[in-house]
């Protein structure tokens, strides 16, 4: 049977009896994912070293929010290909057979690294842990499982006393990673690697926070028991942490790295050196990550809503895109796209920039130079500094204060105000941006009366069609737009840059939101 997804999910009719009709997903499908172990030109002694714009912290997938440093080392219950479908991963299928329960059976040729076997009490024992260890950065998006049973060896049920149409797609990300049972009853840290707890292609050869990780092939690849044969095709991969577009490009020209990551004002440069045909590399627009201006509404000037109304107007995204980012930035007015079923067309004509009602608004507020401070991170001095500057012509005076890419000041409530990436774990769903940002992790949103928190709860329930729980978001988005907390900057494009090292670029996996897996990339003889 053809899988349908999350959001298709709420296409389908419930029946008389109340019951969702079921969903399942058939393994692989249409899309087949062209690894490397069919190919003749795969060098088995291949190495890669890759520079990334963030710095690895924490290997523990409930504490690092940024899949980029443990997608390698912990397979996922499910997997997101670049055209946003969600697909199986460790899990074959799933379905809802009822409005409170998802049912999903998995794999039974998985083996963890330190010898057990995957099954659903794998499964139990990694979600209640993502809900319980301290520090889990996982607890708001998996809110709404009351308990997780394992039925059989092969098929696991959540018990839903909320929602669950997003399950599947936060199942994609740090939710969804499998690790050994074994090593979790152990209650060792897994900060600094799996400790032969990881389900992954690929395991920890040595760890240095805040810049780099290096990896080799895990245990069950090298012994030939890993379950897909496409992946884990290097003999050793190093990912270090530079904090600069141009010293990540300069690194891929020197030969000190194989692929980097070039983001934001610099992929024009690395554009050109690409046509010059002297370097190779794959251009993406992030779908699901999004530039954005982040203010904390709790904290004066920026609980004046009027202020933040006025910042809203001021910000001219189209010159922002053209003068900083070459047009390699998609102005935007929300987080989703009009190609995503839950964007809203209503939103899309609010706040666009008005030079005369951002005046307007900062009079009406009634504050006397308002004034207050903006972190960020080393990507983006360039966007504040065009921001500080867009601001200050209304009168508003923003301070910059340049932070570390692991600062958390503003998640916890200590800074006035953010900009960066809004990138929520599990993003093709609408709820988990907002049980990340708006509602959960960074309560940006006021909600006094519970009200968009009832509205997205609703919103989802898998027994809604697509239609119901598209107008159930639209009012929200309309109310996060009014509240102006989160402004929506542009999508901005990502060049992928290489020597021609590199192969099967075309699989590297993720790329659509920027927390990319290397699975299936490797080295030509």
């Amino acid at each position: 049977m053809a899988y349908l997804s999350g959001a298709r999910a709420r296409r389908v009719a419930v029946a008389v009896t109340g019951l969702l009709l079921a969903m399942t997903a058939a393994c692989g499908g249409d899309d087949s994912t062209k690894g490397a172990s069919n190919r003749k030109d795969v060098d088995p002694n291949g190495e890669l070293t890759v520079a990334y714009a963030a710095p690895p912290t924490s290997l523990d997938p409930v504490k690092n929010s940024g899949e980029y440093f443990t997608n390698q080392l912990y397979d996922r219950l499910t997997y997101a290909n670049d055209k946003l479908q969600v697909k199986p991963m460790l899990a074959r299928s799933w379905r809802y057979p009822d409005p409170h329960t998802l049912e999903m059976t998995l794999r039974d040729d998985v083996t963890f690294e330190d010898g057990t076997k995957f099954d659903a009490a794998a499964v139990k024992a990694n979600i209640v842990r993502s809900q319980t260890l301290p520090g889990s950065l996982l607890t708001s998006v998996l809110k709404g499982i009351s308990s997780v049973e394992a039925v059989s060896p092969t098929v696991v049920r959540f018990h839903l006393s909320e929602g669950g149409a997003e399950l599947p797609a936060v199942f994609t990300g740090s939710a969804g990673m499998m690790i050994s049972p074994k090593v979790i009853a152990s209650g060792v840290s897994l900060d600094n690697g799996p400790h032969g707890g990881g389900s992954g292609p690929y395991t920890v050869v040595s760890f240095s926070p805040n810049d780099r990780v290096v990896y080799k092939q895990s245990k069950t690849v090298l012994d030939g028991t890993y379950w897909d044969k496409d992946a884990g095709r290097l003999k050793k991969m190093t990912w270090l942490y530079l904090a600069t577009s141009p010293q990540r490009i300069n690194a891929v020209r020197s030969g000190d790295v194989d692929l980097a990551q070039v983001t934001g004002v610099d992929t024009t440069p690395a554009k050109r050196l690409i046509k010059s045909g002297a370097y190779q590399g794959r251009e993406v627009t992030l779908q699901t990550t999004q530039l954005s201006l982040m203010l904390r509404s709790t904290r004066p000037p920026l609980d004046n809503k009027d202020l933040r109304q006025a910042i809203a107007y001021a910000i001219d995204k189209k010159a922002l895109s053209n003068g900083l980012y070459n047009g390699d930035c998609e102005p935007a007015q929300q987080f989703y796209t009009a190609k995503h079923w839950a964007h809203s067309a209503t939103v899309d004509t609010m706040f666009r920039y008005d030079h005369d009602k951002a005046q307007q608004l900062v009079t009406q507020s009634g504050l006397s130079n308002p004034t207050f401070t903006l972190v960020y991170g080393p990507l983006y001095e360039a966007p504040a500094q065009a921001l500080q500057s867009m601001l200050g012509g209304y009168g508003i005076k923003m301070k910059l204060q340049p932070v570390s890419g692991i600062d958390l000041s503003f998640r916890d409530g200590r800074a006035d105000a953010n900009l960066g990436t809004v990138s929520p774990n599990g993003g093709l769903e609408p709820s988990t941006l907002i049980n990340q940002f708006y509602l959960g992790v960074y309560k940006l949103l006021p909600d006094a009366d519970g009200s968009i928190a009832k509205a997205a709860a609703d919103a989802a329930d898998p027994t809604l069609t697509q239609a119901q729980a598209a107008k159930l978001y639209d009012g929200i988005w309309q109310k996060a737009a009014d509240a102006a907390v989160i402004i929506p900057l542009c999508n901005t494009h990502q060049v992928w840059l290489q020597k021609g090292k590199v192969a099967n670029l075309e699989d590297f996996g993720l790329t659509f939101s920027g927390r990319v897996d290397p699975r299936y990339l490797y080295v030509e003889k």
